[in-house]
């Protein structure tokens, strides 16, 4: 039978995974959406032959609701998911699993008395073929010692609702989570610098570009650029320094164009376009997950709270320019 899902958040990432949902996705189907604008609820339910919903908490508790996907803003994610986890409902939730530690470790210390994983986080570069390839061969001691790690983070612009602290809690996350999943280690500390020059793109609250440098528990080094009014395309880049070899991250181009002016490939303008097959594997994942009975694999919640205790640490150094420390806890048995 397939999974029924209840999909909150009908904002642009929502509506990427009920087109994937729709098309892509074996032994799923979407069969209520929530949204707290009602008009977006009631056209993408008729859209996808779903039941609408504006109040999240009500989908949840729907008998004819499997499993809830989340797509809602960070702030409102820890009521939904203590809210699923407490009537023992699979969920995926997209990144952050919150906006601070503190609520994470609440999530948490829920699933923690429950007794098993019920959540997976939409971590996505860990199912993506070239971070794949770049873990294999950092697994293998293909590159000898790790030294260091180059990583940027671009996106051609971004809307005047994106606030400085978003640079580090919505952008910077996804290379904390992944300098985790390449180096099995954790981040010890994090410092964020301020360049004095700023691009012209730039609305006057933000400051853009950014540096990130962060550490880990052996001494590994990692610089990110974050770089959101970047103008020419979604640009992920990731390299990997060792002692004997150098790894990278391709340009992930499917086709490399020859003209009279020379060869060159397309860049992806989003993170969906840049991620699809990533965003299709992790989702397929999830429902595979849930089919065959099995505990609930990827991306945990404690994931996503070691990445929260980094971001609250990038956030205070954001405010005073300073390096912090970060301390992670004992990981509970139930996410060894």
């Amino acid at each position: 039978m397939p999974v029924n899902i209840g999909l909150i958040g009908l904002g642009m990432i929502g509506r990427d995974h009920l087109q994937r949902f729709s098309t892509v996705i074996n032994n799923a189907r979407v069969t209520a959406v929530c949204d707290i604008n009602s008009g977006v609820a009631d056209t993408l339910a008729k859209q996808y032959q779903a039941t609408a919903y504006y109040d999240a908490i009500e989908m949840i508790h729907s008998e004819s609701v499997d499993a809830i996907f989340i797509c809602s803003v960070g702030p409102v994610h820890k009521e939904q998911i203590l809210a699923a986890i407490k009537v023992g409902k699979p969920i995926f939730c997209e990144k952050p699993l919150t906006p601070t530690a503190e609520e994470s470790k609440a999530i948490i210390d829920a699933e923690t008395a429950y007794g098993k994983r019920l959540l997976q986080l939409g971590f996505m570069r860990r199912f993506d073929p070239g971070y794949i390839e770049l873990k294999k061969s950092i697994d293998a001691g293909e590159l000898g010692d790790i030294l260091l790690m180059h990583c940027a983070h671009r996106n051609p612009s971004v809307p005047e609702s994106y606030t400085l602290e978003m640079a580090i809690n919505d952008s910077a996350t996804h290379e904390i989570d992944i300098i985790r999943y390449l180096l099995n280690e954790n981040i010890v500390s994090v410092r964020v610098d301020i360049p004095r020059k700023k691009t012209s793109r730039a609305l006057p609250h933000l400051q853009d570009p950014l540096m990130v440098i962060f550490e880990t528990e052996s001494g590994v080094r990692i610089d990110d650029e974050l770089f959101v009014n970047c103008n020419y395309g979604y640009d992920i880049q990731c390299e990997v320094i060792g002692e004997n070899a150098i790894a990278s991250l391709t340009e992930q181009a499917l086709t490399v164009k020859r003209s009279v002016s020379g060869a060159g490939y397309p860049i992806a303008k989003t993170c969906m376009e840049r991620f699809a097959t990533a965003y299709d594997r992790e989702v397929q994942n999830f429902i595979d997950n849930i089919s065959s009975g099995r505990e609930m694999s990827g991306p945990s919640c404690w994931d996503g709270y070691v990445v929260a205790l980094v971001c609250d640490a990038g956030l205070a150094s954001l405010q005073d320019g300073l390096k912090h420390e970060v301390t992670v806890p004992p990981r509970p048995a139930l996410y060894r």
